[in-house]
């Protein structure tokens, strides 16, 4: 009796020890703050009240995890830090044991999970009817990139292209800058120079992701947008009480020192957001590698470098009011840059030279409306105002005393002005759950021209236009978008624009989708005015030019998969470009450059892709083939001229530990075109194909306030690419092009503190 009273006692004993170890676990749920959804495969680390990482947990699909109980998480001051994707970082105390519901707020960095450019209202990409690429936050910082063109180095299907004086180009499908628009939430960016957008003075700080879109959107944005649109998204501002201030330092060995900083946060209905910052190059030259010497130097040969020493300013301000379901905001923008090209000692004492300084002013004010009537239409409504001017001097410098006086020569002294007035509205009903959605809107654009280097001294040029489309469920699976704008030119009588563009959910992992779009561009005030006339450069408008038309046509398949804590991406990608009287600068004879109709232009390209994403290894790769053919080559027999490219990337996470490790590849394959080398002589030109890569390693430390991170650009070492003709009136007379200052080691130092506590959990 004794023996089965001591057999029981021992029983329940272990019962009751298994009952307590279950009751004392902690049972985390991680759902969404504004669905109430799962969110599965979110990161859940336990931290010690020392801010130390005991141990790391990833939900299940249904959201939950159980959480061991460990002795450093039962002291006070234990916290979960919970994480994901497209969410803000979110951390908790670890408090009773039990059953914890854990509230993660969509993040406007989660770039992923929201695109706004081209549709009725901002929502998944997945569901959207074009093809939307995103570039967020975490990718721009894993690359290092400062600028715009930093960032998209690493994409297919475009190419860049560099200029010391003029900057950083870009094509897209094998159309040039000139046809791709550049946006800033929405508003076009002024200031083209030889037809592009300098994307090196489009700095990233405050930019909280990049949504790029292939093919023409001229029914939305109408002319420029033949090749495709990249708009920039920039930070608005957080929703709750926290008040965040960001710092950061990059440096390179070469000479290169940027600094930002920038503070957000919001009171009541307000919410506020500023950023500045400046980034100074010294200037570099390949005959002289290593450390720059900044110490006081003779004014020999050394003084001329072929990449400019370059100073930018900047700042950013966005301001935004809540009423209710309506907000009212106003951004401004300043931009600041100054190049200066040390010219070559003059024969034959070499005591003098010529120095030449450029300087551009940007200058951008915009005010926006938007919100809902009766829940279900959407409005917004946008005022911008930009300016651009860019101020070229030339000095005539005695080396020997450094005195200087502006060089009286014709043509070395000038100043462009150019500004851009945008008015836009659209009502929309987002599709939602219904069947038809739609949206009609207006976009007014009047751009004026003033200058030494604009015929008469000022010109003008307006677009005034109206717009609709309407998406409607012809399926549970099928969705058709077809919209039409019509425009009024002030210069050229701008056709019908229409479009349709299909979204076919084949399963519940692959979607197809195919599009059909007419573009148009009327030429630019350069192209129609222009006129520069100096020692080097001999420029002329054409007004005669007449406007390029196009028609696009393009499919896309893509796959996602989620399987085991996995994701599974492919796509795989055709396109097709019809451009009737393409605008081109062409050689007239000798020296003397102007802008033509050459005629038409045909591009096709095919590209697929993939990739795989498990939380700690994320891996991408892809290839395209791009082709080109236009009347020249019609005319001379000619075949298709095709360029390759191929790309990857590989990021490694260990949560647990704070560190992150990236690697970027892209092979740019020849690009072969036509050069006029005389009057009656045509050629083809070669430009030879390259590898660039870049590896970045992070660190994050002190409770993740602090990202330290270092690593190396251009691990190829790629300087200047051979040719047998080089491009751009500032190109070296030698057949060589400038690329990338060569293999550059940085260091970055990011700090982010928040006045409270990053998003308690109550």
């Amino acid at each position: 009796m004794h023996l089965n009273h001591v057999l029981r006692s021992l029983a329940l004993m272990v019962l009751l020890s298994g009952v307590g170890k279950v009751l004392a676990q902690w049972r985390v749920s991680v759902v969404d703050a504004s669905t109430s959804t799962a969110v599965p495969y979110a990161h859940v680390l336990v931290q010690a009240s020392d801010g130390s990482t005991t141990s790391v947990h990833i939900t299940g699909p249904d959201g939950w995890v159980d959480l061991p109980v460990l002795p450093s998480a039962k002291a006070p001051g234990a916290r979960i830090r919970v994480s994901y994707m497209g969410y803000i970082t979110l951390q908790a105390p670890l408090d009773a044991p039990g059953e914890k519901v854990v509230k993660l707020v969509r993040s406007n960095v989660g770039l992923n999970e929201v695109v706004v450019t081209g549709q009725y209202a901002p929502g998944s990409p997945e569901r959207a009817v074009h093809k939307v690429r995103v570039l967020d936050a975490e990718r721009i910082r894993l690359m290092a990139a400062n600028t715009l063109g930093d960032a998209l180095r690493n994409e297919l299907n475009i190419r860049l292209a560099q200029d010391n004086i003029l900057g950083t180009s870009i094509s897209m499908q094998g159309l040039g800058g000139e046809n791709v628009k550049v946006l800033i939430d929405g508003i076009p960016v002024v200031g083209r120079q030889d037809g592009n957008i300098d994307l090196g003075q489009i700095d990233l700080t405050g930019v909280e992701r990049i949504e790029v879109v292939e093919g023409p959107l001229s029914v939305n944005y109408g002319t420029n947008a033949l090749a495709g649109t990249i708009n920039l998204i920039t930070r608005k501002g957080t929703t709750d009480t926290t008040t965040t201030l960001r710092g950061s330092v990059y440096t390179e060995h070469i000479g290169r020192l940027n600094t930002t900083l920038s503070a957000s946060g919001s009171w009541g209905r307000d919410r506020l957001t500023l950023s500045a910052g400046r980034n100074f190059f010294a200037g570099w030259d390949p005959a002289r590698p290593g450390l720059p010497d900044l110490s006081p130097h003779l004014a020999d040969s050394t003084r001329y470098q072929q990449w400019k020493p370059r100073e930018q300013f900047f700042g950013r301000l966005n301001y935004q009011r809540m009423f209710g379901v309506w907000t009212l905001g106003y951004k401004g923008e300043v931009m600041h840059d100054r190049i200066v090209s040390r010219g070559m000692p003059r024969a034959p004492y070499y005591e003098t030279a010529f120095d030449e300084q450029f300087l551009t002013v940007r200058l951008d004010n915009a005010v926006f409306l938007e919100g809902r009537l009766w829940e279900r239409y959407r409005v917004n409504v946008l005022g911008a105002y930009n300016t651009y001017e860019r101020r070229r001097n030339t000095w005539f410098r005695d080396l020997t005393t450094l005195d200087e006086q502006l060089a009286p020569l014709e043509g070395t002294q000038d100043t462009s002005r150019f500004s851009l007035l945008n008015l836009r509205g659209t009502f929309a009903q987002p599709q939602g759950d219904r069947r038809i959605g739609y949206e009609v809107g207006f976009d007014s654009n009047a751009e004026t021209g003033a200058g030494e280097r604009i015929s008469e001294g000022r010109r003008s040029i307006a677009d005034h236009a109206i717009f609709g489309s309407m998406e409607v469920a012809a399926h549970d699976r099928v969705t058709v978008r077809p919209g039409l704008r019509y425009a009024y030119n002030t210069r050229y009588e701008a056709p019908l624009i229409p479009s349709v563009n299909v979204r076919w959910r084949l399963s519940p992992t692959i979607t197809l989708r195919s599009s059909y779009a007419r573009g148009f561009r009327a030429p630019s005030l350069k192209e129609l005015h222009f006129l520069f006339v100096d020692i080097n450069h001999d420029i002329v408008g054409n007004p005669s030019l007449k406007a390029e038309s196009a028609h696009h046509g393009s499919m896309a398949i893509s796959y996602r998969h989620v399987k085991d804590r996995t994701v599974y991406t492919s796509e795989f990608n055709a396109a097709y470009n019809a451009v009737d009287d393409l605008i081109s600068l062409a050689q007239l004879q000798g020296t003397r450059f102007t802008y033509v109709n050459v005629g038409r232009f045909r591009s096709a390209l095919g590209s697929a892709g993939a990739g795989w994403d498990n939380g700690h290894w994320v891996v991408s790769v892809g290839a395209s083939v791009t082709g080109r053919y236009d009347t020249l080559a019609s005319s001379l027999g000619e075949p298709w001229i095709v360029t390759p490219e191929v790309r990857g990337s590989l990021t490694r996470r260990w949560m647990a530990k704070g560190w992150t490790a990236s690697l970027f590849w892209k092979y740019q394959g020849e690009l072969a075109n036509y050069a006029v080398v005389d009057a009656v002589t045509v050629q083809r030109q070669f430009i030879a194909p390259y590898h660039l890569a870049d590896m970045t390693i992070t660190k994050r430390i002190w409770k993740d306030r602090i990202a330290l991170s270092a690593g190396c650009k251009d691990l190829f070492n790629v300087r200047n690419l051979q040719a047998t003709l080089a491009e751009g009136v500032h190109a070296n007379g030698d057949g060589a092009l400038p690329m990338t200052t060569g293999r550059t080691a940085f260091v970055r130092v990011e700090l982010e503190i928040d006045r409270q506590a990053r998003n308690a959990n109550k």
